[in-house]
């Protein structure tokens, strides 16, 4: 039940976080082999396994085959914002020297239960656009092999299989092709560089679905705004499914105009604010704004360039974000799910500026002050008109913000490597990789990303966590974003490309029908 008098609740929630942090202990464990011995470099580099799983490659590869090849070996998870970011770097590489023997080949070390699963790397793979090879690496024996210790890792072989180079962390622009340029030109004045690549990059999958990894929808007004994220567009149709307009050309793009010229770069969070819906575009690192009426886009944050993740803000046009993947209004501004910098940014419309609101910037669950407290990889929103709600990815975590006392709190969750489906209360439950999130009164659904489910948190009932039982639309595959409009929560199925609405009286489901309306002409 929500309790009626504000007060009341506030104090609730307050005695509610200060008990589970009472009752919590944060641990916090990595995944690592040995520390990479400087010495292991022009070793001969650890040759894969035959029990290797391979995916986008009709054949298993080896590095005894790939001699007098540059071999950059990318060690990812694809939950994982860091690895996210690296993958338009390796993009370029393979652009810049593409019909040469140069070769990435990532190395999927997976963290979470879900990212061991050869059907959901390979929808990962087709939702970045990756064209080389990846290997499972589940039992992370190609991580220890190479003493591997974080993600992203990138370690190039040379044309003699020998190790060359290695480093972690997200390269920047240019700095992979200046490297494997020198390698080639070295392998060419030695002659041991092959003639022609052994392997061919693989064409990107055509979707014939309407929607494409849609990542999140707004319920609001009658309509439905949606986040064709995989299509780079957002749409606006009625709650039938009637398609009334889409920004977008479809096409990757950084660019402000008319609807049916500007482009995005797998938009994210959404927010209406009377006739202008805000969009987090999560690759152009970027807030825009759709004017409804004129049916134009702008952008009024962000330069389509990836900042620093030590950047305290400044004027919204001229500070560069890091992949915002939620948005969320309240009094003056956009709260922001800063998942590059793992924070809560704020962007005022008073004075046009932009900065981090809570969060030091540390990948970490920690409560405490704004300036104290720890996210990692927010990414979901949602504000109740008190606390703002934070889905907490890479800690498995819900979080809560009390603006007015400028604290951070935890719900549910309780450090980096801690996950799992489990019902109960507060810490004593579990998640995997939250995504998405939303409410109405004492209930906030979450959407459970990695365990393809819907969890609800009561907080009239000290955070019990159950499981939302759905009929009616067959399982859901990774879903990213939700909206609760009167007694209908609508779901963005994520990984079956399509839009879900659940009668939370009935807990049954239906498909949204989304087609285009036809205008006079």
């Amino acid at each position: 039940m929500r309790l009626a008098n504000p007060a009341w609740r506030r104090i609730t929630i307050l005695a509610l976080l200060a008990w589970i942090a009472a009752a919590s202990v944060w641990t916090f464990r990595t995944v690592r082999g040995d520390a990479f011995d400087p010495g292991s470099i022009n070793m001969k580099a650890p040759e894969f396994s035959s029990d290797t799983r391979w995916l986008n490659t009709d054949k298993p590869l080896s590095l005894a085959a790939l001699r007098g090849h540059v071999v950059l070996l990318d060690f990812w998870t694809y939950c994982c914002i860091n690895c996210l970011h690296t993958l338009p770097r390796l993009a370029e590489l393979e652009r810049a020297y593409a019909g040469q023997p140069v070769l990435v080949i990532g190395v999927h070390s997976g963290k979470f239960d879900q990212e061991h699963n050869d059907e959901r790397v390979r929808e990962a793979i087709a939702k970045y656009d990756v064209r080389h090879p990846v290997a499972m690496d589940d039992d992370f024996t190609i991580w220890n092999a190479y003493s591997v210790h974080s993600w992203p890792t990138l370690i190039l072989v040379d044309p003699s299989g020998k190790i060359a180079d290695t480093f972690s962390g997200e390269p920047e622009p240019g700095q992979l092709e200046k490297i494997v340029g020198r390698m080639l030109d070295d392998a060419r004045k030695a002659g041991t560089l092959a003639k022609a690549p052994a392997f061919a990059p693989k064409a990107p999958v055509i979707s014939t679905d309407f929607l494409r990894f849609p990542g999140k929808v707004l319920a609001l007004d009658g309509r439905l705004f949606i986040a064709d994220t995989g299509h780079h567009r957002v749409l606006i149709a009625d709650k039938n499914g009637k398609v009334s307009a889409a920004f977008g050309t479809g096409q990757t793009g950084f660019k402000d105009g008319p609807a049916a010229e500007a482009q995005f770069n797998e938009p994210q969070g959404l927010a209406l604010n009377g006739n202008v819906l805000y969009v987090a575009d999560r690759s152009n690192h970027a807030i825009r704004a759709l004017d409804l009426s004129k049916e134009k886009v702008t952008t009024i944050a962000g330069a389509g360039k990836k900042g620093s993740w030590s950047s305290g803000g400044g004027a919204a046009r001229e500070t560069d974000l890091r992949s915002p993947w939620d948005l969320s209004l309240r009094e003056g501004g956009l709260d922001i799910a800063m998942a590059g910098s793992h924070q809560i940014w704020r962007l005022s419309f008073t004075d046009g500026k932009i900065a981090p609101l809570a969060g030091s910037g540390a990948e970490n669950i920690i409560d405490g002050s704004f300036s104290r407290s720890a996210f990692a990889q927010p990414s979901g929103l949602w504000f109740d008109g008190d606390y703002l709600f934070v889905a907490d990815s890479e800690t498995s975590a819900v979080r809560i913000l009390d603006p007015k006392e400028e604290r951070v709190g935890t719900l549910v969750g309780t450090g980096l490597f801690d996950f799992g489906m489990k019902d109960g209360t507060g810490r004593a439950a579990q998640l995997q990789h939250p995504i998405g999130i939303a409410g109405k009164g004492d209930l906030v659904y979450v959407a459970d990303s990695f365990n393809n489910a819907i969890r609800i948190i009561d907080l009239a009932k000290d955070a019990l966590v159950t499981t939302l039982k759905i009929g009616g639309v067959g399982p859901l595959k990774e879903p990213q974003g939700l909206s609760v409009d009167g007694d209908t929560l609508y779901v963005a199925d994520t990984n079956n490309h399509r839009i879900v609405a659940v009668n939370l009286k009935t807990n049954e489901a239906k498909l949204v029908a989304l087609k285009m309306e036809t205008r006079p002409r």
